[in-house]
């Protein structure tokens, strides 16, 4: 991240604030979120939001980042989604037919068979 001082002032106070440039962003998985946060912790000190977020991801993380993003690229290729979608899908990990078939009322605006419903279940849960 590239980083550069803006000088902020105040009548009473002059004070120097650290500014981060997004210079890429990607949607990732729970899990893909957990490795890197991980992998930034050995290196830097977390801040309480950094340390609660990788509290929140050991709890919600339920698979390594590897079979989730082969999960979310199996999602893409049978059934057309969009990446975000299938990383919803991954992440919150329905565990039955009704439960996938409400999200995805929220997530798509196409209509799925049964049989459609159960494979994708079926990808989620192997």
């Amino acid at each position: 991240l590239c980083r550069s001082l803006w000088r902020l002032k105040n009548p009473l106070v002059t004070r120097y604030v650290s500014v981060k440039r997004i210079r890429r962003s990607e949607d990732i998985t729970n899990a893909k979120a957990l490795e890197v946060l991980r992998k930034f912790s050995q290196s830097f000190e977390l801040s309480d939001f950094q340390r609660k977020t990788l509290d929140f991801l050991e709890k919600a993380a339920s698979m390594p980042a590897d079979s989730a993003e082969a999960k979310v690229g199996e999602l893409i290729s049978r059934f057309g989604f969009a990446r975000i979608t299938a990383i919803q899908l991954v992440n919150l990990m329905p565990e039955d037919v009704e439960e996938l078939r409400y999200l995805l009322q929220m997530l798509e605006r196409r209509e799925f068979s049964d049989d459609e419903v159960r494979e994708m279940l079926k990808i989620l849960q192997s």
